[in-house]
């Protein structure tokens, strides 16, 4: 076998071009260049297989839902619908028309002007942004992100007093849990946050979704209370 190869044209070709300097140099040439590319493109493979990577996950489509929102302090119970929400707080209710929150009395909307914004703040959508671009890793049933603590704190507050290079070594740990590709639970870890802010609670917030863009618009009878159009 080994005598048909050497007796080939193809070898006997093989052995003239390697004979003249100018062709054997071409030749080494070509061998290194496809030498490299073999093994950028092995490279690329393993980083793409061992990498994963979620961008415009579920939350993005989420319009509309009913949520509980819970940290060590209190239980939010709530709807939200396009930006705005229905929802209840030690047995008070409360709507938010994406501008002002407005205590429920019966038929009548009263203004609340010094409600904490803040607790509305930590939305699936809220939690998108801060994600969409990040890798995670898969811890148990969830997909937990490392989102630097500065992301958050620049998102979440519109004028920080905080010194960011204290942030700068700290990440929010962020898990979403999904069932048939549909979100239906958060778990922020925001004990860094608190930390770097000096507060005692422990930073730990669970958010629970239910019933994912299956609500009503229930915006609309709040907002004819409020006399709007």
């Amino acid at each position: 076998m080994f005598k048909k190869i050497k007796e080939s044209e193809g070898y006997n070709k093989y052995k003239e071009l390697k004979a003249n300097p100018q062709t054997r140099a071409a030749m080494s040439l070509g061998l290194w260049l496809l030498f490299f590319i073999i093994i950028i493109i092995f490279t690329r493979g393993i980083g793409t297989s061992n990498t994963k990577v979620t961008k415009n996950s579920v939350s993005v489509r989420t319009n509309n839902y009913e949520y509980t929102y819970q940290n060590n302090d209190i239980t939010v119970f709530g709807d939200f619908y396009n930006n705005k929400q229905i929802f209840t707080i030690l047995n008070n209710k409360y709507y938010y028309n994406g501008e002002n929150v407005y205590k429920v009395n019966s038929n009548v909307l009263e203004l609340i002007k010094d409600f904490d914004l803040s607790i509305l703040k930590i939305t699936p959508e809220f939690i998108e942004e801060l994600t969409s671009n990040l890798n995670f890793t898969e811890v148990g049933d969830a997909k937990q992100y490392l989102v630097p603590l500065v992301n958050f704190i620049n998102l979440y507050e519109v004028d920080t007093a905080v010194d960011l290079s204290l942030a700068s070594n700290y990440n929010v740990i962020i898990q979403k849990y999904y069932k048939d590709n549909n979100l239906y639970k958060i778990e922020v870890d925001l004990s860094n946050y608190y930390k770097i802010n000096n507060l005692k609670d422990s930073g730990k917030l669970i958010i629970n979704l239910y019933n994912v863009n299956k609500l009503n618009d229930f915006t609309l009878e709040y907002d004819r209370m409020l006399g709007v159009k």
